[in-house]
C-alpha cells in the first residue's frame, strides 16, 4: 500500500513548492538541483514579511484501510480567488482508490491559493472520488498562520450537517463515484455572519476612519493583531501583540480608497471590516 502512494506524495510535494515559492517557467525548466537553488535565491531572508503573511490548511481524506489523499488551501500575497497558474495546482488523480480536491474555476485543485486578507465568510467547495464503498474521514492534517487556531467547518450538504474539524475528523459513508457537490469548507457555522458594510458598527468591534487615522475599538475582548490591506490584498499595516482594547493607526498614506481592516481578537475571533480611508 505504501508503494501505491509514494509516487503521488512525491508529485504532490513538487506541486506544493509552487504555492510556497511560486516561480516562472524558466526556473522550473532546469535540472532539479538548479531549480531548488533558484528557489532559495528568489526569497532572501530579509523578505520575512511576505513569507510570514500566508495562512494555510492541509486537509486529509483517509479510511481505515489505508486510503490517503491530501489537499492544501492557502491565503498568500499575490494570489486571487480565481485560477492562478503561479499558485494553483490541478490534482494529478494518481491514486487509484480515491481523489480529494478543492474546486475553483471548474478545476479540481490539489493546491489552491486564495487572496489576502483571509475572510471569515469564505467558503470553498470540496470534491472527491472514491473507488470503494464505505466510510471515509476528512480531517485537518495541520495549519499555520491565522488558520492555526481558526475553526474550520465541513458542510455536508447531503446529510445537512456542519462539523467543526477542530473537534475531530468528519466520517461519512460513501458509494463509489465522483462527488463534487456534497462538501464545502468554511470558517463559521452560520454563514449569515460576515464582513460589515462600510461604516457600520457591530457589538463586538468598531472600526472608524477619521482625520487620516483608523481607530479600532473592541468592546469586551483584547485586540491581538490588526492588519490593513488595500483592495488588491497588499499589506499596508500590521500590529501584533497589542493587548489593549483600542488601537489607532496613523502610518498609512491617506487617500480616497477602500481598505480592509482584519482584526484578530484574543478569543480567536477574526473580524474583517471595510472602511474608506
Amino acid at each position: 500500500m505504501k508503494k501505491l502512494y509514494l509516487s503521488h506524495v512525491l508529485l504532490f510535494t513538487v506541486q506544493l513548492l509552487f504555492l510556497l515559492y511560486p516561480v516562472t517557467a524558466q526556473y522550473a525548466a532546469g535540472t532539479p538541483q538548479r531549480s531548488f537553488d533558484n528557489l532559495k535565491s528568489l526569497f532572501p531572508k530579509s523578505n520575512s514579511l511576505m513569507l510570514e503573511d500566508r495562512h494555510r490548511v492541509w486537509l486529509n481524506l483517509t479510511n481505515t484501510e489505508g486510503i490517503f489523499k491530501q489537499l492544501l488551501i492557502g491565503y498568500i500575497a499575490g494570489a486571487t480567488n480565481g485560477w492562478d497558474s503561479s499558485f494553483d495546482a490541478v490534482s494529478l488523480d494518481g491514486n487509484k482508490l480515491a481523489d480529494f480536491y478543492s474546486i475553483n474555476s471548474n478545476k479540481k485543485l490539489a493546491i489552491q491559493g486564495r487572496a489576502l486578507p483571509l475572510e471569515i465568510t469564505d467558503k470553498i467547495p470540496l470534491g472527491y472520488r472514491s473507488a470503494v464503498t464505505g466510510n471515509l474521514t476528512i480531517s485537518i492534517d495541520h495549519a499555520d498562520g491565522d488558520l492555526a487556531n481558526q475553526d474550520i467547518y465541513i458542510l455536508d450538504k447531503k446529510n445537512n450537517t456542519t462539523h467543526n474539524l477542530r473537534n475531530g475528523g468528519y466520517t461519512f459513508f460513501t458509494q463509489t463515484g465522483t462527488f463534487n457537490d456534497r462538501f464545502e469548507m468554511r470558517y463559521q457555522a452560520d454563514q449569515k455572519l460576515g464582513i460589515d458594510e462600510i461604516g457600520s458598527l457591530t457589538q463586538e468591534l468598531t472600526v472608524i476612519s477619521k482625520n487620516k487615522i483608523i481607530s479600532v475599538n473592541s468592546r469586551d475582548t483584547l485586540l491581538k493583531e490588526v492588519s490593513v490591506f488595500d483592495i488588491t490584498g497588499k499589506l499596508l499595516h500590521n500590529s501584533r501583540r497589542i493587548d489593549t482594547f483600542n488601537l489607532e493607526i496613523n502610518d498609512i498614506q491617506s487617500g480616497t480608497q477602500i481598505v480592509l481592516v482584519k482584526t484578530t481578537l484574543e478569543n480567536g475571533n477574526i473580524i474583517t471590516k471595510k472602511v474608506i480611508f
